[in-house]
């Protein structure tokens, strides 16, 4: 597999769950539409533990207001830039495995990061069907899949963040 890669499910699904943080639905709305009984069904889900279905993406959509065509527009750019970054990008068949999906395993590094240091997510000024094309000329993807695409700015944001007080436990 190549040292770079991901699969379109794994976009969509990263897409997802910043779209649910954008429009403040909580994955226990997301497992009721779904007739689940638990919040971790649609957290497994987000996580990559269970595969992204159509009917998970129908419903997802739905909790958060958004077309899917909408999704699908942004997750084929994304896409895009990833291929143009030198990545291999999957569009089509089943998700990758854990280990060989690159995005995924970035995306749990930046996740795990940011609920280590108590931040949130940022969205700056676009929202995140308006990514990573804001407008022509200008590139902004947001922060998940620019921890995958920038070591430079990764690194930045581990070497600048906000270590815990000697106070704290």
């Amino acid at each position: 597999m190549a040292e770079k890669s991901t699969s379109f499910h794994t976009v969509c699904r990263l897409l997802l769950r910043e779209l649910r943080q954008e429009r403040g639905v909580q994955q226990a709305q997301i497992s009721q539409l779904l007739g689940r009984a638990s919040t971790s069904s649609w957290s497994k889900v987000e996580t990559g533990e269970t595969p992204l279905t159509l009917d998970h993406l129908l419903t997802a959509c739905t909790a958060c207001q958004v077309w899917p065509s909408d999704l699908f527009l942004t997750a084929q750019n994304y896409m895009s830039l990833l291929t143009q970054s030198g990545w291999y990008a999957a569009a089509h068949g089943t998700a990758l495995s854990k280990d060989d999906d690159q995005l995924g395993l970035a995306a749990e590094a930046y996740y795990a990061f940011i609920a280590s240091k108590a931040q949130t997510p940022s969205w700056g000024r676009f929202q995140v069907l308006q990514t990573p094309w804001p407008y022509s000329g200008v590139c902004v993807p947001l922060d998940v899949f620019r921890w995958a695409l920038d070591p430079n700015w990764r690194e930045q944001q581990i070497s600048f963040a906000p270590k815990p007080s000697r106070n704290e436990p």
